[in-house]
């Protein structure tokens, strides 16, 4: 065990300013591998249900799009989470009702085979738990010290990925003996988050018993003055949080950039998967889950080393960089192997989902810590929020542009694009880190 982790009566300084704050953190880590636990046998399960519904739903093209669309654009309504918890009388109490609440739709998912049906119950359950995720950070920042929170986040996020690629794999070849599995695999899904759920709900608990983390609003009853501040001060928090913090609304509109550069190519990847490629699910589920989560699992330590609790536009724009190698490489999957003989389809998709890994365990590290650095005591979860939101908000119309490219030019032409917008983004980004070198 690390020295960090071992209980003694010795406060260590320079790491942990309480002795409360270091067993709140042990206990907060073990909590939170359990969850990660949990979370990754969800996610492993739900991860191809774009590809459910492009291969054995035969959902169109325009299907397809419409739930990445909805899926994304959910993240808008974070915003409204954060005020819904935390000015709620229990916060842990409204989280656990909200993720029955959101999981019910994957409890009913068995009961029809359209997919329409398919379609809302993902969404459904999508916008219900973006009112959920800006909480996490609210434990991530109160319930670990500075000096630890990067390498401890990068262990149970390691500890996530390695569930998620065992269960992934699995997954492809259990689809390609009978697809209708998801039928019973999905509210399986459903039990699993719930359960990881309830582990946040626990943490939040924790850290308010421990005066870390503000208590909720006592006494308040569901009321239009109350349901008007859920709704109203969320936009005015925004525009007051750029207005008074302008480096992290810079980095927020470059980081914009990065994702309307990932969503744009999100509906091509399905299509081109099942229409162009002819894939199967078995070498889907080994490029998605084993391909790109060995290497998340191998490089997420050394990102979190690299993101640690600095700046972190430099960090992110190298990244941003790389990335356009992403939607290229996807492109080199159809017309490298016609070039070089001993190179397969097969190989090259699971090199450019190796390369994917590597550059998404620094996105995810990112896109999870780098809003702490910006925010002010106790309003992490506000700016998660906001920078959640924003997801949301491009989520509204990248998927619809990487779709009429699609339509009206060629598959290829909406990769060239992402690439295009990655790099964009990439520079930008690294001049934002000179400005505050």
């Amino acid at each position: 065990m690390r020295k960090g982790l071992i209980q003694t009566n010795k406060v260590q300084p320079g790491v942990y300013p309480s002795e409360e704050l270091r067993q709140l953190e042990k206990k907060t880590f073990s909590l939170h591998m359990l969850s990660n636990v949990f979370m990754g046998l969800s996610f492993g399960i739900l991860m191809l249900h774009e590809i459910i519904l492009k291969k054995s739903l035969l959902g169109t093209d325009f299907q397809v799009t419409l739930l990445i669309f909805l899926s994304s654009s959910a993240f808008i309504f974070s915003i409204y989470g954060t005020e819904l918890i935390h000015r709620s009388s229990n916060p842990a109490k409204t989280i656990i009702i909200l993720a029955l609440i959101s999981r019910f739709f994957l409890f009913i998912i068995p009961l029809f085979s359209s997919p329409e049906y398919f379609i809302f119950c993902i969404a459904a359950m999508s916008y219900i738990d973006s009112l959920i995720k800006p909480s996490w950070n609210t434990v991530f920042k109160h319930n670990y010290s500075d000096s630890r929170r990067s390498l401890l986040y990068s262990y149970s996020s390691s500890l996530y990925t390695i569930v998620i690629l065992i269960v992934s794999t699995v997954l492809g070849y259990l689809l390609d003996i009978n697809y209708e599995l998801y039928k019973i695999l999905f509210p399986i899904a459903g039990i699993f988050d719930v359960l990881s759920y309830m582990s946040l709900a626990k943490m939040i608990t924790m850290g308010q018993n421990l005066k870390m983390i503000p208590p909720g609003i006592p006494g308040k009853s569901l009321s239009l003055k109350l349901m008007e501040d859920i709704f109203v001060l969320p936009v005015r928090n925004t525009m007051r949080i750029f207005k008074e913090n302008r480096p992290f609304l810079r980095f927020e509109v470059f980081f914009f950039m990065y994702g309307m550069a990932f969503m744009i190519a999100s509906p091509a990847v399905p299509i081109y998967l099942v229409d162009v490629l002819q894939l199967s699910y078995s070498p889907i589920s080994i490029a998605k889950g084993l391909v790109f989560y060995t290497a998340t699992i191998l490089f997420t330590p050394l990102m979190g080393r690299l993101h640690g609790t600095g700046n972190p536009t430099k960090f992110c724009g190298y990244l941003f960089l790389f990335l356009l190698f992403y939607p290229l490489s996807m492109m080199g999957v159809k017309y490298i192997p016609g070039v070089i003989s001993f190179i397969t389809p097969e190989i090259m998709l699971y090199f450019t989902f190796f390369l994917f890994g590597i550059l998404m365990s620094g996105i995810t590290m990112s896109w999870n810590l780098s809003t702490i650095y910006y925010a002010p005591h106790y309003q992490e979860a506000n700016y998660q929020s906001v920078h959640i939101t924003l997801t949301g908000v491009r989520g509204l119309f990248s998927p619809f542009i990487g779709y009429l490219i699609l339509r009206y030019v060629s598959i290829e032409a909406t990769f060239i694009v992402s690439a295009i917008i990655f790099l964009l983004a990439g520079i930008m980004m690294l001049r934002e880190s000179r400005r505050h070198g």
